[in-house]
C-alpha cells in the first residue's frame, strides 16, 4: 500500500504540466484540483474536478484530453477504470485486489510507513502562552487543544515536534498582578485598599498562602522588597495552576521559555545588529494612529522598518520610559527560536492577535529571508452555552469560566473533541449540556460508541472461537455487502487524510472523516437488526464472519489511531 491518493494527485498535477507545456491548455491554478475520497455524493471510489477545471482552459480544440488521460491512466496500478460523468467529474474505480491488499496494511498498521511527510524535520509549535496573571479560561482552551492535537498530528506524520509555552513574566501586566496580590494580602489584615487591578477570587487564595506561610511579615517591609516577593510568589503559583489545569486535558509542554530569561540573555542586542545591518532600524516618529491615540506621543524612538517587508507600517521597539516594547522582547524570543535550528516554526494565537501577524512575519523575513519559515495560525472565539443560553463573561470584572470549571462539568474527551471539530478560524458554540448527552447528536459519544460496538462484535466472535489467524489471507470480498465495501474503501484512504490534515494544518479534517465512517458503520449495524444476512456474526458460516471481523478490526485500527491523535478514550463497552 502506498499513499495512493497522493500518487493520483501527483499524476494529475504532472498531466496538467504536460498539457500546459504543449500549449493544449492555458495555465491553471493546480490548487483548485481536488480529489473526493470520503463523501457519499461521489459516483466512483474517487472523484476529481480535474476535467471541469481543465476543459475551461482548452486552447487546442483538436486535442482529445480524455483519450490521452485514458492512455496515461493505464500506468497507475490501482485504478481499474474511470468514467467522466455528465457534470464533468472524473470518477475513478479501484481494483479489488488493491483494495484488499490496502486493507491488510491498515489491519497490520503498516500504513504508518506511508505517512512520513515530515521526514524527521524539526518543528516548534508554540501555543497557549497565556499571560501568567490568572487561571486559564474558555478563551484559552481552543488554542490549547488545537495546538496539542496539531502537534500530535505532526508527530504522526513524521515531524520531530517541540511543544513550547512562552511565559510573559515581565512588563506592566505583571506589575499590576503583584500589586493586586499585595492588596489582597492587606485585605486579610482588614487594611483598606483601592480597587484591585485583577479582581479575580483566585488572588485571595494565593494571598492566604502567603499569610499562612509568613503571617503579617509583609505589613512592615519596604515596598520594593515586598513587591518583588509578591511578584515571584504570584508567578510561581499561577504558573503551577496553569500547568495543573492543562494536565486535566492531557496537555504538557516540552519547554517553557520565560520573557525574563530572554531579557537577561541580551539576545535583543544580537537582533538589533541583524536588523541594523539590513538597514531596518532607525530613529523616527510614528504617524498618529487612527482611532484610539491615547498612548501615542509625537516623540522620536527606535523603530523597525517593517513596512519595507510585509507590514503596513513601522513598529516601535522602545517605550518612552526606556523599556523595550512587548514586540521587541517577542522579536528577541523569535530570534532565540530561530537559533535553535528548527526547520519550521508554528505559532497558535487567538483571533484578537490577527493585527500582530504582519509585523511578526516581517521580523522572520528579516531574520531568515524566508516568508514560509513561520506559520501563524489563529483560533476564533468559543462561546459557552448552558440551559440554551450563552454564558456572559468578563475578565475585567473577574467573571469568567475557567478550564477547570469546564472540565469538572464535562470531562476531558468532549473538550478535546469539540475544540477541533470545526476549522480553527470559525467561531464555535460549546454546549455544556449537549456534549455530555448519550445520543447520536453528541458526536463524540457517537464516534466512541462506534468503537464500542465494533469491539463488542469482535469480543463476541472470540467467545464463539471465531478468530483471525496470523496467516489469514483476506480475499472473500463477496462475503461483504456493498455498504461494507464502500466503508472499506474509505478506510484505506486514511493515510492520505493524515497527510492532508498535517499539510494544511487542519486537524478538523480528522473529525469530519471520523464522523463519516462512524455514521457509515452505525448504518451497517442498524441494517443488520432488520436483515439477518447483513449481521456481522454468522455462526453457521465462519469464513463469512471472519471476513467481516477482519474489516471491523481494521475499522477499529483507524478509529483508535484518530482517537490517539485527538487524545480521547477508545472504550470497549458503553
Amino acid at each position: 500500500m502506498n499513499n495512493f491518493i497522493k500518487d493520483l494527485s501527483d499524476f494529475l498535477f504532472d498531466f496538467t504540466d504536460f498539457l500546459e507545456r504543449n500549449k493544449f491548455i492555458s495555465p491553471i491554478n493546480k490548487k483548485q484540483i481536488s480529489i473526493d475520497y470520503s463523501s457519499n455524493n461521489k459516483q466512483g471510489d474517487l472523484a476529481t474536478n480535474f476535467y471541469l477545471i481543465v476543459k475551461r482552459k482548452i486552447i487546442n480544440e483538436d486535442f482529445n484530453i480524455e483519450k490521452e488521460l485514458n492512455e496515461r491512466i493505464k500506468s497507475i496500478e490501482f485504478i481499474d477504470h474511470f468514467v467522466v460523468s455528465k457534470n464533468g467529474f472524473i470518477n475513478f474505480f479501484l481494483k479489488d485486489t488493491f483494495v484488499l491488499r490496502s486493507l491488510k496494511e491498515i489491519y497490520s498498521k503498516n500504513f504508518l510507513n506511508h505517512v512520513n511527510y515530515g521526514a524527521d524535520r524539526k518543528i516548534n509549535v508554540e501555543f497557549v502562552s497565556a499571560n501568567p496573571t490568572g487561571p486559564l479560561h474558555i478563551a484559552h482552551i481552543r488554542g490549547a487543544v488545537f495546538g496539542d492535537v496539531l502537534s500530535s498530528l505532526y508527530t504522526k506524520t513524521g515531524f520531530d515536534v517541540t511543544r513550547e509555552y512562552y511565559v510573559n513574566d515581565a512588563g506592566s501586566q505583571i506589575d499590576k498582578l503583584s500589586n493586586s496580590l499585595l492588596k489582597r494580602y492587606l485585605q486579610l489584615f482588614d487594611k483598606k485598599i483601592e480597587e484591585d487591578e485583577y479582581p479575580g477570587e483566585y488572588l485571595i487564595d494565593i494571598a492566604k498562602k502567603i499569610k499562612n506561610e509568613d503571617g503579617d511579615k509583609w505589613l512592615n517591609f519596604q515596598q520594593e522588597e515586598t513587591i518583588h516577593y509578591f511578584k515571584n510568589f504570584a508567578l510561581k503559583n499561577i504558573l503551577l495552576s496553569i500547568k495543573s489545569d492543562l494536565e486535566l486535558i492531557n496537555i504538557r509542554f516540552d519547554k517553557f521559555t520565560h520573557e525574563t530569561e530572554i531579557e537577561k540573555s541580551k539576545i535583543i542586542d544580537e537582533l538589533f545588529s541583524i536588523l541594523d545591518e539590513k538597514k531596518l532600524l532607525y530613529e523616527g516618529i510614528l504617524e498618529k494612529p487612527k482611532g484610539d491615540d491615547s498612548d501615542w506621543e509625537p516623540r522620536e524612538q527606535l523603530l523597525f522598518r517593517s513596512s519595507k517587508l510585509l507590514d503596513n507600517e513601522d513598529r516601535a521597539l522602545k517605550k518612552s520610559n526606556g523599556e523595550w516594547t512587548y514586540f521587541a522582547n517577542d522579536a528577541a524570543y523569535h530570534l532565540d527560536k530561530c537559533k535553535r535550528n528548527f526547520d519550521r516554526l508554528v505559532n497558535i494565537w487567538g483571533s484578537d492577535h490577527i493585527g500582530y501577524i504582519p509585523r511578526m512575519n516581517s521580523l522572520i523575513k528579516a531574520i531568515k529571508d524566508d516568508e514560509t519559515y513561520l506559520n501563524i495560525l489563529t483560533c476564533q472565539i468559543v462561546s459557552l452555552i448552558q440551559n440554551k443560553q450563552k454564558i456572559k463573561m468578563s475578565k475585567r470584572s473577574g467573571n469568567f469560566v475557567t478550564l477547570a470549571n469546564v472540565h469538572s462539568k464535562v470531562g476531558k474527551d468532549p473538550i478535546r473533541y469539540y475544540m477541533i471539530s470545526t476549522k480553527n478560524e470559525t467561531a464555535i458554540d460549546f454546549d455544556l449540556d449537549a456534549v455530555v448527552e448519550k445520543n447520536k447528536d453528541n458526536k463524540v459519544f457517537y464516534c466512541q460508541y462506534a468503537h464500542a460496538r465494533a469491539s463488542s462484535v469482535i469480543n463476541k466472535a472470540n467467545e464463539l472461537g471465531i478468530k483471525i489467524k496470523n496467516d489469514y489471507n483476506f480475499t472473500a470480498i463477496q462475503n461483504l455487502s456493498d455498504e461494507e465495501v464502500k466503508l472499506i474503501k474509505k478506510l484505506i484512504c486514511y493515510p492520505y487524510l493524515l497527510y492532508q490534515s498535517s499539510y494544511y494544518n487542519e486537524p478538523h479534517r480528522l473529525i469530519n472523516y471520523l464522523e463519516e465512517i462512524s455514521s457509515d458503520f452505525h448504518s451497517i449495524w442498524n441494517k443488520g437488526k432488520d436483515n439477518e444476512s447483513l449481521r456481522f456474526i454468522d455462526e453457521k458460516n465462519a469464513e463469512k464472519t471472519i471476513s467481516k471481523i477482519f474489516w471491523l478490526e481494521s475499522f477499529r485500527v483507524v478509529l483508535k489511531d484518530i482517537f490517539s491523535i485527538i487524545d480521547i478514550s477508545a472504550p470497549e463497552t458503553m
